[in-house]
């Protein structure tokens, strides 16, 4: 048995935590023995960094610190500061004693050559300055000649001599080169499905294999938009690239159009009956399937996300006349990239060893097939992204945060480990197909929108039918009112609501404001119309008055959430999101860990529907939001006021976004899944015949008319009976 202490200690710049662990005899006669220490870094200043990484008496439970540090460093130093650093800490030793000074030597030249060895990137023309303090300090101090640590550092020296201007890696052009003639994306049925699918992964191997895990970093992927980062992470850039086309590969050939030019109309279209394009969707899953087999999920996922896509998905008259069969694996292959639990199917594929199918009846042909694999480098892009968004970069003091830097080199020796796997492929190149591949003219997302409206036209086929929601929405504000009238004892708690125009502070809140919180509605789409239309409506009980909780407990009855909605009343979409004092947001942005990721599914109307990804930060209002799911699905962002953002949460309910409300704030986290539909505008004999906050589907005028009026009659005659 063992009792465990843990607590930190703050040492020349540096805080370490300290796990000590007492352990007790069996024997209760026995002495008990001292107890167990371990110091493990927690963060530090950067020059406490590399004195801890050249300390020759590092702790053995921190024995990962070098290997961490030396991955990850990039996300808060330079390589050039961060080696001019080192040579400052041996010339600091110059004048030491003999014997300390060849120790801390030798310790240096270990972890450079170590350095160099993993990272050899990191060793650009950018650190030529620093090299040269490097050589001149081992020359002075003798250990750039001889043997022993001095012919080590002649051996570094000229190692790193040779990094100073590298070459970058060459990776594959899948793309057609300047001169070569188009290829015809319909002859991917010339070829058999496992030949595919074979030089598909030696093409995605071969990248993976020169792919640079730091640089997959969120502190340096999440920022490669900004300006000046254009030249950040080349050897994920191309990776992405290679997904992107072999996505582009599978759209034009089931399209069977090829692009001309920049154009929306500059494309060469093939006529093709359903019958045809259908064989080309069962092309594509053979080859999906084939991919599975060699374990090469960033090809899999490349081929199911092409025909998830909306130009292939809205086919119905080609996905009619495919086998049933070929349906089957496509749902199976789909299933494998679920999110649901973050994508754990893909996640034990990638942990098993050999060939994920066993029990396959294929026989691989020899010399073809091997033990490696490819994986979807997305979910590692997005595990270490969330994962800096999530964690702060320094600790309270200011110290750089370390543990956050383990939990990003966990990840990253992840992608290291695949990597050594990876080499286990045995493949050959296939001139006609590598030919075929880079003939290719992949369609922009315009072209590819365009020429599937002309394959099938909007309308020609059957609408889904609609989906029945049931939403319910209960709003609480003030504890003490609910219990007054027999309300749930479990309630969300809200900040107090701010003092408007004609309030005076310290007052109660209007009677509406209050008798509101027991209204179940149906709906909050009529809230949404009557703040669109009234600019000169400044009711109490506007949502603008309301602050999102900083804890709210999880209600025993109905949905009950909170919004944080912005003022639509003073320039419109634009406008920042107006909050309480008691918000957390505000002091938030993008790069806190309020961000999530949702999947938004749009109504195509007769041409069914499709799910885009979308990353929301506490920032983004509905409007933004709006806009770039239509910007994903190729429809025109200026229309984004006809859409309205609903969530779709379980039970078959909905929540309808306020299109001024923060959707980070205004979603339940129960659910991720949104729906993008056109505003629906109720008849005027609905609207007369309706009551309650939900009758009223179109803007109120300016004289006061719309649903408000009709709430706070409504609340006037609950008053009186109540009071």
């Amino acid at each position: 048995m063992a009792s465990v202490s843990v607590w930190d200690e703050e040492e020349d710049g540096a805080i370490f935590t300290v796990t000590s662990r007492q352990y007790r005899p069996r024997d209760p006669t026995a002495p008990t023995p001292p107890p167990r220490s371990s110091r493990r870094l927690r963060g530090g200043t950067l020059v406490a960094l590399v004195r801890h990484l050249l300390d020759i008496r590092m702790p053995e439970a921190d024995r990962t610190f070098a290997s961490t540090f030396l991955a990850t460093h990039r996300a808060f130093t330079s390589t050039p500061t961060l080696l001019g650093l080192v040579v400052d800490r041996l010339e600091a030793l110059e004048s030491h004693p003999p014997d300390e000074l060849e120790r801390m030597t030798g310790v240096t030249i270990s972890v450079l050559s170590t350095w160099l060895a993993s990272h050899p990137e990191d060793f650009g023309s950018e650190v030529k300055g620093q090299l040269d303090r490097l050589e001149s300090f081992l020359l002075r101090t003798g250990y750039a000649a001889g043997e022993g640590v001095g012919g080590c550092g002649a051996d570094l020296i000229r190692n790193l001599r040779s990094r100073v201007d590298p070459q970058a890696p060459d990776f594959p052009k899948p793309l057609a080169l300047p001169g070569d003639p188009p290829a015809d994306p319909t002859d991917v049925l010339v070829f058999l499905a496992d030949h595919l699918a074979e030089q598909l992964t030696l093409l995605d191997a071969e990248l993976f294999l020169n792919l640079v895990p730091s640089q997959c970093l969120g502190a340096l992927w999440g920022h490669r938009d900004r300006p000046g980062h254009s030249h950040l992470c080349p050897s994920v850039r191309a990776t992405v690239t290679q997904f992107n086309k072999v996505a582009g590969a599978v759209v034009s050939s089931v399209l069977g159009a090829t692009s001309t030019g920049e154009g929306p109309g500059d494309v060469s279209i093939r006529p093709l009956r359903p019958p045809q394009r259908a064989r080309l969707l069962e092309k594509w899953i053979r080859v999906a399937e084939e991919c599975r087999l060699l374990r090469n999920f960033s090809s899999v996922y490349a081929v199911v996300s092409a025909l998830q896509s909306s130009p292939i998905h809205r086919l119905r008259a080609a996905w009619g006349e495919a086998a049933r069969d070929s349906l089957r694996v496509f749902s199976s292959l789909c299933q494998i990239f679920s999110e649901e639990d973050n994508y754990s199917q893909s996640r034990e594929l990638l942990l098993q060893e050999g060939n994920p199918e066993p029990n396959s009846k294929k026989t691989p042909r020899p010399g073809s097939r091997g033990g490696g694999v490819v994986p979807y480098l997305g979910t590692f892009l997005k595990d270490l992204v969330m994962l800096d968004a999530a964690s702060k970069d320094e600790l309270e003091n200011g110290y750089i945060n370390f543990d956050k830097r383990r939990k990003e080199f966990a990840v990253l020796s992840e992608l290291r480990r695949l990597q050594n796997e990876c080499r286990g492929y045995d493949l050959r190149p296939d001139p006609d197909i590598q030919q075929w591949l880079r003939g290719l003219r992949p369609l922009t997302e315009a072209q590819s929108h365009r020429v599937s409206c002309e394959v099938e036209p909007p309308g020609t086929s059957d609408s889904p039918a609609p989906r029945v929601l049931r939403p319910t929405l209960v709003v609480s504000q003030w504890t003490e009112v609910l219990s007054s009238v027999g309300g749930p004892t479990h309630l969300v708690s809200w900040d107090q609501p701010s003092v408007g125009e004609d309030e005076v502070p310290g007052t109660p809140a209007p009677l509406l404001t209050r008798l509101a919180q027991h209204m179940k509605w149906p709906s909050v789409s009529s809230l949404d119309s009557a703040l669109e239309g009234s600019p000169s409506l400044h009711s109490p009980a506007d949502p603008r008055h309301l602050s999102p909780p900083a804890a709210s407990p999880r209600p025993n009855r109905g949905h009950r959430r909170s919004a944080s909605c912005g003022s639509p009343l003073s320039g419109g979409p634009g406008e920042g999101v107006s909050r309480g004092t008691g918000s957390r947001a505000g002091a938030s942005g993008p790069g806190a860990s309020d961000c999530r990721i949702i999947r938004v599914q749009m109504e195509l109307g007769e041409d069914g529907s499709v799910y885009k990804s979308i990353l929301v930060t506490s920032q983004d209002k509905a409007p933004s939001v709006i806009s770039r799911v239509l910007k994903k699905n190729n429809r025109d962002s200026a229309v984004a006021s006809d859409f309205e953002l609903v969530q779709l949460l379980p039970g078959e309910r909905e929540l309808i976004i306020p299109p001024s409300a923060n959707v980070f704030y205004a979603m339940d986290s129960v659910s991720h899944d949104f729906l993008l539909r056109q505003r629906r505008r109720p008849s005027a004999a609905a609207q007369g015949s309706a009551s309650g906050p939900s009758a009223s589907g179109t803007p109120p005028s300016e004289g006061g008319g719309g649903s408000f009026p009709r709430i706070k009659a409504t609340g006037r005659k609950i008053a009186r009976a109540l009071f």
